[in-house]
Protein backbone atom coordinates (compact mmCIF):
# COMPACT_ATOMS: atom_id res chain seq x y z
CA UNK A 1 0.00 0.00 0.00
CA UNK A 2 1.36 3.50 -1.55
CA UNK A 3 0.85 6.97 0.42
CA UNK A 4 2.23 10.28 0.08
CA UNK A 5 1.46 13.56 1.63
CA UNK A 6 1.87 16.72 0.22
CA UNK A 7 1.59 19.60 2.56
CA UNK A 8 0.91 22.87 2.17
CA UNK A 9 2.31 25.92 3.66
CA UNK A 10 0.25 28.15 5.04
CA UNK A 11 1.08 32.12 4.28
CA UNK A 12 -1.66 34.09 5.69
CA UNK A 13 -0.92 36.07 9.26
CA UNK A 14 -2.69 35.25 11.93
CA UNK A 15 -5.54 37.78 12.80
CA UNK A 16 -5.41 40.48 15.23
CA UNK A 17 -7.58 41.13 18.15
CA UNK A 18 -9.57 44.31 19.30
CA UNK A 19 -11.58 44.91 22.54
CA UNK A 20 -14.80 47.14 22.58
CA UNK A 21 -17.40 47.50 25.21
CA UNK A 22 -20.75 47.58 25.47
CA UNK A 23 -23.36 48.33 28.23
CA UNK A 24 -21.19 50.56 30.58
CA UNK A 25 -22.04 52.81 32.77
CA UNK A 26 -23.20 49.96 34.71
CA UNK A 27 -25.98 50.55 37.33
CA UNK A 28 -24.56 49.38 40.47
CA UNK A 29 -28.00 47.16 41.17
CA UNK A 30 -27.12 44.33 38.99
CA UNK A 31 -25.72 46.51 35.55
CA UNK A 32 -24.33 44.31 32.97
CA UNK A 33 -21.39 45.45 30.35
CA UNK A 34 -20.51 42.91 27.68
CA UNK A 35 -16.75 43.13 26.70
CA UNK A 36 -16.14 41.68 22.62
CA UNK A 37 -12.75 40.89 21.02
CA UNK A 38 -13.19 41.09 17.52
CA UNK A 39 -10.51 39.70 14.81
CA UNK A 40 -9.68 41.12 11.78
CA UNK A 41 -10.37 38.62 9.78
CA UNK A 42 -11.84 35.09 9.60
CA UNK A 43 -9.35 32.36 11.46
CA UNK A 44 -9.54 28.39 10.14
CA UNK A 45 -8.43 27.88 14.32
CA UNK A 46 -9.92 28.67 17.71
CA UNK A 47 -8.33 31.94 18.64
CA UNK A 48 -8.32 32.45 22.59
CA UNK A 49 -7.84 35.94 24.27
CA UNK A 50 -6.48 36.07 27.44
CA UNK A 51 -7.64 38.95 29.50
CA UNK A 52 -6.28 41.15 32.59
CA UNK A 53 -8.57 42.69 35.12
CA UNK A 54 -7.56 45.85 37.07
CA UNK A 55 -8.94 49.22 38.12
CA UNK A 56 -10.82 50.32 41.24
CA UNK A 57 -14.16 47.49 41.56
CA UNK A 58 -13.02 44.66 43.46
CA UNK A 59 -13.82 41.17 42.12
CA UNK A 60 -16.48 39.20 43.70
CA UNK A 61 -17.52 42.54 46.00
CA UNK A 62 -18.17 45.04 43.43
CA UNK A 63 -18.07 42.81 40.47
CA UNK A 64 -18.36 39.37 39.18
CA UNK A 65 -17.15 38.50 35.36
CA UNK A 66 -17.84 35.36 33.32
CA UNK A 67 -14.93 33.91 32.23
CA UNK A 68 -11.30 35.48 32.12
CA UNK A 69 -10.57 34.67 28.40
CA UNK A 70 -12.55 34.83 25.39
CA UNK A 71 -12.72 31.90 22.83
CA UNK A 72 -13.24 33.20 19.33
CA UNK A 73 -14.68 29.65 17.11
CA UNK A 74 -13.17 28.82 14.41
CA UNK A 75 -15.11 30.51 11.43
CA UNK A 76 -15.84 33.08 13.34
CA UNK A 77 -15.05 36.87 14.08
CA UNK A 78 -16.57 37.54 17.64
CA UNK A 79 -16.94 36.72 21.05
CA UNK A 80 -17.14 38.14 24.06
CA UNK A 81 -17.51 37.88 28.25
CA UNK A 82 -19.95 39.91 30.57
CA UNK A 83 -18.78 42.10 34.11
CA UNK A 84 -22.27 42.09 36.14
CA UNK A 85 -22.01 44.85 39.05
CA UNK A 86 -22.67 43.71 42.55
CA UNK A 87 -25.14 46.00 44.61
CA UNK A 88 -23.86 47.30 48.09
CA UNK A 89 -24.78 49.78 50.66
CA UNK A 90 -21.86 51.63 51.40
CA UNK A 91 -22.05 55.23 49.65
CA UNK A 92 -18.70 55.57 47.31
CA UNK A 93 -17.18 56.91 44.19
CA UNK A 94 -17.88 55.52 40.93
CA UNK A 95 -15.78 52.18 40.38
CA UNK A 96 -13.85 51.14 37.37
CA UNK A 97 -13.42 47.79 36.13
CA UNK A 98 -10.26 47.90 33.48
CA UNK A 99 -10.00 45.04 30.87
CA UNK A 100 -6.51 44.23 29.13
CA UNK A 101 -5.71 42.00 26.59
CA UNK A 102 -3.08 39.45 28.57
CA UNK A 103 -1.84 37.00 25.95
CA UNK A 104 -3.99 35.55 22.55
CA UNK A 105 -2.99 32.21 20.88
CA UNK A 106 -3.64 31.92 17.70
CA UNK A 107 -3.69 35.89 16.60
CA UNK A 108 -1.95 38.93 18.27
CA UNK A 109 -3.16 41.76 19.79
CA UNK A 110 -4.02 44.78 17.63
CA UNK A 111 -1.42 47.24 19.26
CA UNK A 112 -2.54 47.77 23.10
CA UNK A 113 -5.95 47.37 23.52
CA UNK A 114 -8.01 48.56 26.84
CA UNK A 115 -11.22 48.57 28.00
CA UNK A 116 -13.21 50.64 31.24
CA UNK A 117 -16.50 49.45 32.25
CA UNK A 118 -17.93 51.96 35.14
CA UNK A 119 -20.16 50.98 37.99
CA UNK A 120 -22.43 53.93 39.01
CA UNK A 121 -22.91 53.95 42.89
CA UNK A 122 -26.60 54.57 43.96
CA UNK A 123 -26.36 54.82 47.42
CA UNK A 124 -27.21 57.96 49.32
CA UNK A 125 -24.37 59.90 51.53
CA UNK A 126 -24.44 59.66 54.86
CA UNK A 127 -25.68 61.77 57.40
CA UNK A 128 -23.73 63.36 60.03
CA UNK A 129 -24.63 64.08 63.68
CA UNK A 130 -22.31 66.04 66.36
CA UNK A 131 -22.16 65.16 70.27
CA UNK A 132 -20.08 66.32 73.72
CA UNK A 133 -18.77 64.57 76.31
CA UNK A 134 -16.94 66.35 79.24
CA UNK A 135 -19.48 70.01 80.02
CA UNK A 136 -19.22 71.65 82.07
CA UNK A 137 -15.48 71.96 81.55
CA UNK A 138 -12.87 73.23 84.41
CA UNK A 139 -11.84 76.35 83.43
CA UNK A 140 -7.83 74.80 85.04
CA UNK A 141 -7.37 72.73 81.22
CA UNK A 142 -10.93 71.03 81.34
CA UNK A 143 -11.30 68.79 78.53
CA UNK A 144 -14.63 68.46 76.16
CA UNK A 145 -14.75 66.04 73.23
CA UNK A 146 -16.86 66.76 70.10
CA UNK A 147 -18.26 63.39 68.70
CA UNK A 148 -19.18 63.78 64.63
CA UNK A 149 -20.96 59.99 64.00
CA UNK A 150 -21.93 58.90 60.48
CA UNK A 151 -25.25 57.24 60.26
CA UNK A 152 -23.61 54.51 58.23
CA UNK A 153 -20.80 53.29 57.33
CA UNK A 154 -19.06 55.24 54.08
CA UNK A 155 -15.94 53.91 51.23
CA UNK A 156 -14.86 57.48 51.03
CA UNK A 157 -13.61 60.17 53.67
CA UNK A 158 -15.95 62.08 55.18
CA UNK A 159 -15.28 65.54 56.88
CA UNK A 160 -17.19 67.81 58.77
CA UNK A 161 -15.84 71.53 58.82
CA UNK A 162 -16.88 73.02 62.27
CA UNK A 163 -17.36 76.39 62.79
CA UNK A 164 -17.04 77.83 66.33
CA UNK A 165 -19.00 80.49 68.34
CA UNK A 166 -19.99 81.73 71.54
CA UNK A 167 -19.36 83.69 74.98
CA UNK A 168 -15.47 82.24 75.36
CA UNK A 169 -13.24 83.43 72.50
CA UNK A 170 -10.71 80.65 71.29
CA UNK A 171 -7.01 80.65 71.77
CA UNK A 172 -7.66 83.38 75.07
CA UNK A 173 -10.47 81.08 76.85
CA UNK A 174 -9.74 77.68 75.39
CA UNK A 175 -8.16 75.93 72.40
CA UNK A 176 -9.51 73.56 69.67
CA UNK A 177 -7.50 70.66 68.59
CA UNK A 178 -8.95 71.09 64.79
CA UNK A 179 -11.17 73.11 63.04
CA UNK A 180 -12.87 69.93 61.18
CA UNK A 181 -13.45 66.52 61.98
CA UNK A 182 -12.38 63.58 59.51
CA UNK A 183 -14.27 60.10 59.57
CA UNK A 184 -11.99 57.74 57.39
CA UNK A 185 -14.03 55.24 54.89
CA UNK A 186 -14.71 52.51 56.92
CA UNK A 187 -15.29 54.18 59.72
CA UNK A 188 -18.43 55.75 61.68
CA UNK A 189 -17.13 58.40 63.90
CA UNK A 190 -14.41 61.11 64.47
CA UNK A 191 -13.39 63.90 67.36
CA UNK A 192 -11.50 66.67 68.37
CA UNK A 193 -10.93 68.03 71.77
CA UNK A 194 -11.66 71.67 73.40
CA UNK A 195 -9.51 72.51 76.08
CA UNK A 196 -9.75 74.94 78.55
CA UNK A 197 -7.45 77.88 79.33
CA UNK A 198 -7.32 78.87 83.27
CA UNK A 199 -6.84 82.56 83.94
CA UNK A 200 -7.23 84.78 87.17
CA UNK A 201 -10.62 86.60 86.18
CA UNK A 202 -13.58 86.34 87.80
CA UNK A 203 -16.29 85.86 85.11
CA UNK A 204 -19.66 84.26 84.34
CA UNK A 205 -19.75 80.57 82.99
CA UNK A 206 -18.69 81.06 79.15
CA UNK A 207 -19.78 78.53 76.41
CA UNK A 208 -18.36 77.37 73.12
CA UNK A 209 -20.88 76.85 70.62
CA UNK A 210 -19.57 74.26 67.89
CA UNK A 211 -21.67 73.62 64.89
CA UNK A 212 -21.11 72.28 61.50
CA UNK A 213 -20.43 74.56 58.66
CA UNK A 214 -20.01 72.24 55.53
CA UNK A 215 -19.57 68.09 54.84
CA UNK A 216 -17.59 66.67 52.15
CA UNK A 217 -19.25 63.34 51.21
CA UNK A 218 -21.76 63.65 53.88
CA UNK A 219 -24.49 65.70 54.40
CA UNK A 220 -25.50 67.47 57.99
CA UNK A 221 -28.51 65.50 59.71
Amino acid sequence: TQQVTATITDDDAAPTVTLSLSGSPMAEAGGVATVTATLSAVSGQAVTVNLAFSGTATLTSDYTRSGTSITIPAGSTTGNITLTAVQDSIDEPNETIIVDINTVTNGTESGTQQVTATITDDDAAPTVTLSLSGSPMAEAAGVATVTATLSAVSGQDVTANLGFSGTATINTDYTASASSITITAGGTTGSITLTAIQDAIDEPNETIVVDIATVTNGTES
